[in-house]
């Protein structure tokens, strides 16, 4: 499968999920929303167990450094799912996935800053301010 067409694809099941999760959170708390996202990922670590204790065997190989950066995507998983949820918890689906579409920005600086990754050029930098902008307008009217 071409990346793109996962990628749209995932666009279109984030699409589904942000609305459920809406009406979830109206209904069930925040870490209870939280533990049912997280349950399919512990059914698929059981179902593959041996690549899982194969990972951790690679892991614990690896420098002190590295173990770290994997580790922190444990913690930006929780704290980047809590936040979004108490966003869409707090106003709509909608609203905080506009605000959160920004985080292709974030990325971008992420990658250079942590990993010196970089693509950035002109068509970035102008569709950047575009997204910032739509994002002032969105925040402007829906404080």
């Amino acid at each position: 499968m071409p990346w793109y067409v996962a990628a749209l694809g995932a666009a279109v099941v984030w699409g589904l999920h942000y609305p459920l999760l809406d009406h979830a959170l109206k209904k069930i708390s925040l870490t209870s929303a939280l533990l049912l996202t997280a349950l399919p990922i512990f059914v698929l670590a059981l179902v593959n167990f041996r690549q899982v204790a194969a990972d951790y065997s690679s892991v614990r190989q690896l420098s002190t450094e590295t173990q770290g950066m994997i580790a922190a995507v444990m913690l930006t998983s929780l704290v980047g799912s809590a936040l979004l949820f108490l966003s869409i918890g707090s106003k709509n689906a909608t609203l905080a996935s506009l605000i959160e579409i920004t985080y292709p920005l974030f990325v971008a600086f992420f990658a250079y800053l942590l990993f010196r990754s970089t693509v950035l050029n002109l068509s970035v930098f102008v569709g950047a301010a575009l997204i910032f902008s739509g994002v002032a307008v969105i925040i402007l009217n829906n404080r």
